[in-house]
C-alpha cells in the first residue's frame, strides 16, 4: 500500500440536528394553548339521557351547564369544547320544546274530551 491510498481511519459522524431548539420547563409553553376545562361533555350526556329517562328533569340542567360552558368557550377562540357545548344546548332545548308540546297536546286532547263529556261517560 502506498501512502494516501488504502483504508481511511474511522471518523465518527456528527449527529445531524434539525428543527428549532426548545427549552423545556422554562417560560411560555412551546406547543399548544391552555384552555380552561368545561362541563360540556356532562351537559351533552345529560341532554342525550333526557330523551330516554327523566325528560325535562335532565334537559333543564343540561341547558344550564351548556350555557356555562358556552360562556367559557365563547371567551376563548378555538376552544375544543365549543362544538360540544353548542350541541348540548341545542339538544337540551329541543327536548324541552318536545316536552312542552307534549303537555299542550295532552291538555288539548283530554281537556277537549272532558268538555265533551267523553271521559265521564255522561
Amino acid at each position: 500500500m502506498q501512502p494516501g491510498q488504502g483504508a481511511v481511519p474511522y471518523t465518527p459522524q456528527q449527529p445531524v440536528v434539525t428543527g428549532h431548539p426548545v427549552s423545556v420547563g422554562a417560560g411560555v409553553p412551546v406547543v399548544g394553548q391552555f384552555f380552561p376545562p368545561t362541563s360540556a361533555m356532562v351537559a351533552l350526556i345529560l341532554a342525550c339521557l333526557s330523551y330516554v329517562t327523566c325528560g325535562i328533569c335532565l334537559s333543564i340542567p343540561a341547558v344550564i351547564i351548556a350555557g356555562q360552558a358556552l360562556q367559557i368557550t365563547g371567551s376563548m377562540p378555538n376552544h375544543p369544547d365549543h362544538g360540544t357545548a353548542q350541541a348540548a344546548n341545542i339538544v337540551g332545548w329541543i327536548n324541552i320544546a318536545i316536552f312542552v308540546l307534549g303537555i299542550l297536546l295532552w291538555i288539548v286532547l283530554f281537556g277537549g274530551l272532558t268538555i265533551l263529556g267523553v271521559t265521564t261517560g255522561a
